[in-house]
């Protein structure tokens, strides 16, 4: 599942069918444009395929079954990790990250592959599985090489209020130096008992210069229900069109270009465009004020884990979630209240939006499609392209240019030539028919607004 959202940044998620568990990347800002590669696996693991000037890189998030786990299980996973590694490109760096549910020691041994700088003094069984796939790959557990004090070498607290290392970050040894610095930040606050594990790189990634393409914005087609709106946008729309001589002059696609521009400024100055809703309208100032009380309860648990401290900010957590469980719930009886006046009022197109939305929840768009060669294209203009040549493919790609043996007038080998003969002659039939006169164009445009016609003002407003 991939997601893009608004604060420009893109989820790529793997999970299964219930909550439990799952695995994603969290892309942001410019890194979107450097994804050439994602292979949802399982709700354990995950692979992303990032493009580097020298080496691209190939990174594995995992979540290994924890120490109560069978041995099968444990099987399993290391085997489906193993399978996915050798998928990785030979040249590629490949790195491991995630919770893998192990403690590693600091035992003389195992000090190429674990460093003496790890957080506990004995390995763990789990921790003895880690250490035998790495050994055997030839990777790095870098996670244990640098040196912190314990506060920030911890990544997990136990309901117990104990705290371990258990989440780390492998590296194949090709590439051991490549990694610089791992480790925790516990002030981040994603309300989870794990904390935020941070890695620096070296290696330089790869120089993007392109521009990210923007979706224009809407307009607010409703304000034209309204006589006084409408009338507005007719008049404004006939003094923004050219006359009819400079239309008749002009060639097809620069006639198209003037009346476009024509009707977007018309429409910009009469109607405006549709805001944006917020995504958590139920969150308001009370909400903030109980969440930032919890975030200071937290503050001051890291700070001094007494069982007061761990009590206060158990007591914030249920405070919160109490509150927030309840304004979401008043937010859905309002939105049940709304619908029910929007079917008695006979609103049928907006009454179907509203019960979809509520159906479907959130549903971001999706951003990014993948090439002819299955690689993921993630900038704009890409994509569009892309689109374009797969209708022009299927679209145009097979024409009528005859009576066959048996009637279709279909030409077989049009299917691979999308940019062939056929599809040229396709393109210069649909540009005779769509040619007509200046007259009757203008004439068009300005009559379907003022007799109001929601089909053409659409098509118009949407181009």
């Amino acid at each position: 599942m991939v997601r893009t959202f608004r604060g420009n940044h893109t989820i790529y998620q793997s999970c299964g069918n219930t909550r439990e568990l799952g695995t994603a990347f969290i892309v942001m800002g410019d890194m979107q444009r450097r994804v050439i590669g994602w292979w949802p696996i399982d709700e354990r693991m995950c692979r992303l395929r990032n493009k580097g000037r020298f080496f691209n890189f190939s990174i594995i998030n995992v979540h290994s079954p924890h120490s109560g786990s069978t041995d099968d299980d444990k099987d399993a996973f290391y085997a489906q990790l193993e399978r996915e590694y050798d998928r990785c490109p030979s040249h590629d760096v490949k790195i491991i990250i995630g919770d893998l549910n192990a403690q590693v020691g600091q035992e003389e041994e195992f000090r190429p592959t674990i460093g003496k700088l790890s957080a506990h003094q004995q390995t763990n069984e789990n921790g003895l599985r880690l250490i035998d796939f790495a050994a055997s790959k030839n990777m790095a557990i870098r996670s244990t090489f640098f040196q912190h004090s314990l506060p920030y070498r911890y990544t997990w607290r136990s309901p117990q209020q104990t705290e371990s290392q258990i989440d780390h970050v492998l590296i194949d040894g090709r590439h051991f130096s490549d990694i610089i610095d791992v480790r925790t930040y516990r002030g981040a606050n994603i309300d989870s008992d794990h904390y935020l594990v941070m890695v620096k790189l070296r290696p330089k990634l790869s120089v993007i210069n392109n521009v990210r393409y923007r979706r224009p914005p809407r307009y607010n087609l409703e304000r034209l229900k309204q006589p006084d709106v409408a009338s507005a946008y007719a008049q404004n729309l006939e003094a923004a069109l050219p006359d009819e001589g400079e239309l008749d002059e002009a060639p097809l696609e620069d006639c198209w270009s003037t009346v476009k521009a024509a009707i977007n400024d018309a429409a910009e100055s009469t109607i405006g465009y549709v805001e944006r809703n917020r995504r958590n309208e139920w969150f308001d100032e009370e909400c903030r004020t109980v969440l930032e009380e919890k975030n200071a309860a937290r503050a001051v648990m890291l700070q001094q884990g007494t069982r007061q401290n761990v009590e206060r900010y158990k007591q914030k957590r249920k405070q919160q979630t109490r509150l927030f469980r309840e304004k979401k719930r008043r937010l859905e009886e309002a939105e049940c209240e709304e619908m029910e006046l929007l079917c008695r009022s006979q609103e049928t197109r907006k009454f179907y939006q509203k019960l979809n939305a509520s159906r479907n929840g959130f549903v971001p768009r999706a951003e990014i499609c993948r090439d002819k060669d299955g690689g993921l294209l993630t900038d704009g203009r890409e994509v569009i392209e892309r689109w374009k040549q797969h209708f022009d493919q299927h679209l145009n790609g097979v024409e009528n240019v005859g009576t066959g043996a048996h009637g279709n007038g279909r030409n077989d080998d049009a299917r691979s030539l999308p940019y062939g003969k056929s599809s040229r002659n396709a393109v210069n039939t649909r540009s005779q028919r769509t040619t007509c006169s200046s007259t009757s164009k203008r004439h068009t445009i300005v009559s379907t607004a003022q007799s109001y016609g929601e089909s053409w003002k659409t098509a118009f407003l949407g181009s």
